[in-house]
């Protein structure tokens, strides 16, 4: 029985109704706070690596479409050629959609139309985050059917620096985790339902053939989302004790029409599957190892994405997890009968869990291509937050409850600190390591805004204004660079050759590399991890002969 509960026996029906009332308008006005200063610093951070390619990809999608209907020459060769052919635009149609009706609404002046879009769509980016939340907490209330924990797991989830972080502007794998958030809800509540012997209505596998839809149009390996369904399948027939086959038969109709949608509003999504739909094979396998040639920096080590150890996920997970989930997790199978002990939440949390399990094995064993920590199975955290919780709770409400609240507490002082850059945030076991020289740091360049604000107020630097500014890529800096400065541009694998003064700037995913020579080190942008200890370096600037 929750603490609310309690309260309310306690309390006349009067009373009750209106502490509860309030309750929720006290929560409901956090919430709305808290989501427009979200909008407002998420549209206030730098561009990230990765953004300008999201809107080339999605205006390379357009020209195909056009060219399919032969309103444009090429534009179907021109995608298929280029190498991210195989991302999806589900998100971008929702975010173009999006852009142009908030620009009718608000613009940034003094940036160009692309760059406007690119921090406008920021704002959508982090509703996606907040969205998932919201479902995040929906899963954990049907555990654990108490709403003032299931609240402290939200404030919880939304103050996660690490998740925060990318819900600022990661353009693909925050939306992607939303898709399977979402995805995960609504399959669990059609499968209570059909393990209660309920009605389940034609809609809600039509609202599922959406979402899973959606999570498919951002990336092909979001069909492990099918896995995850498979195991709740599973467990709940066994639960039921009726054979598999049965309960298929009795919902062959729906489960028909889900598959069905679901594969027509993927394919939709993707324009290069409509001249030759057998290519969903290939970008299958494509997909499993894209890119080439890309290390992350894990434990002193760059990692070849192509060539990972098996290790390499648990790494991440276990200096990226809050203290609260590794908790949790070691607590799990000394509270599990507890927790098993309701058969719904075999279904709930078994079928979570072995999906946690089974795709963490399944990347391993296929040697599936991973790179910048963990953001590629970034929709796995809010699984492990969930059952960590949820261990947590069966375990010792009171624990809990300290536990979370001094976890808000210490993540609001590291968002003030760290803001940018909280996805670059670690977890307390980093303290006995020199994180620096250990771990990928700034790899979005999000630090490029920073950056470029200090270059325009330095007057060493306004000394050099006619001298060109190298950097890579060159959008990090060039949208927010003064108009003293005309000279920008992009260097790649070396550093730049010239026989002039040029200005260098550097962020952390290229800073491993040794310091340029003849350069003298002018502005360095970093920020204290944990708030005193380890000075975390984003960027440098040099001056160089």
């Amino acid at each position: 029985m929750s603490r609310i509960d309690n309260m309310q026996n306690k309390l006349p029906k009067k009373s009750i109704n209106f502490t509860e009332k309030k309750y929720n308008y006290i929560f409901n006005l956090f919430l709305f706070f808290y989501l427009i200063l979200g909008f407002y610093f998420s549209i206030n951070t730098g561009i990230a690596t990765d953004e300008p390619v999201e809107q080339y990809i999605w205006k390379l999608n357009v020209e195909a479409v056009k060219d399919f209907f032969g309103y444009n020459e090429n534009g179907y060769l021109n995608l298929f050629e280029y190498e991210g052919r195989y991302h999806g635009i589900g998100f971008h149609f929702i975010s173009q959609l999006y852009l142009q009706l908030i620009g009718i609404i608000t613009n940034f002046e003094r940036f160009s139309e692309d760059t406007s879009k690119i921090l406008l769509n920021h704002s959508l980016i982090f509703f996606t985050y907040f969205l998932s939340g919201i479902f995040a907490k929906k899963i954990l209330n049907l555990l654990i059917k108490d709403k003032l924990y299931s609240n402290l797991f939200l404030v919880f989830y939304l103050c996660y620096p690490y998740l925060l972080g990318h819900g600022f502007y990661n353009p693909k794998d925050m939306p992607f985790l939303f898709g399977w958030i979402l995805s995960t809800y609504i399959s669990l509540r059609i499968f209570l339902k059909i393990y209660r012997n309920e009605n389940v209505p034609l809609l809600k596998f039509i609202f599922l053939s959406l979402s899973t839809a959606f999570l498919l149009s951002i990336r092909i390996p979001g069909f492990l989302i099918l896995l995850q369904y498979l195991i709740t399948f599973i467990i709940t027939s066994n639960l039921m004790k009726e054979p598999f086959y049965k309960i298929l038969k009795l919902y062959f109709n729906k489960i028909f029409i889900f598959l069905f949608f679901t594969l027509l509003l993927t394919f939709f999504s993707y324009p290069i599957f409509w001249k030759d739909p057998m290519l969903i094979f290939d970008a299958m396998n494509k997909m499993k190892n894209f890119p080439y040639g890309v290390c992350t920096l894990t434990l002193g080590r760059c990692m070849d994405a192509m060539n990972l150890p098996s290790s390499y996920i648990f790494i991440w997970l276990f200096f990226k997890l809050p203290f609260l989930s590794l908790v949790g997790l070691i607590l799990f199978p000394f509270i599990e009968k507890k927790i098993f002990s309701q058969k719904s939440n075999q279904i709930i949390l078994g079928s979570i869990l072995l999906t946690i399990i089974s795709i963490i094995f399944l990347l391993i064993f296929l040697e599936a291509s991973l790179f910048d920590e963990l953001r590629h199975i970034l929709y796995i955290v809010p699984l492990i937050l969930i059952i960590s919780f949820t261990s947590i709770y069966f375990f010792s409400k009171k624990l809990m409850l300290y536990v979370a609240i001094l976890s808000i507490f210490s993540f609001s002082l590291q968002n003030i600190n760290m803001y940018p850059y909280q996805y670059t945030w670690l977890n307390l076991f980093s303290n006995f390591i020199n994180v620096n020289n250990n771990f990928e740091l700034d790899y979005w360049g999000v630090s490029g805004r920073n950056i470029a604000s200090k270059i325009n107020n330095n007057d060493q630097l306004l000394r050099h204004k006619d001298e060109c500014i190298y950097v890579a890529p060159k959008h990090i800096i060039e949208p927010f660079i003064s108009a003293d400065y005309n000279c920008v541009k992009t260097f790649f694998s070396i550093y730049p050759k010239s026989t002039e003064k040029y200005i260098l700037v550097k962020y952390t995913r290229n800073i491993r590399r040794e310091n340029p020579s003849n350069c003298e080190l002018i502005i360095e942008e970093s920020y204290n991890l944990n708030l005193f200890k380890d000075k975390l370096t984003m960027g440098k600037v040099f001056i160089c002969n």
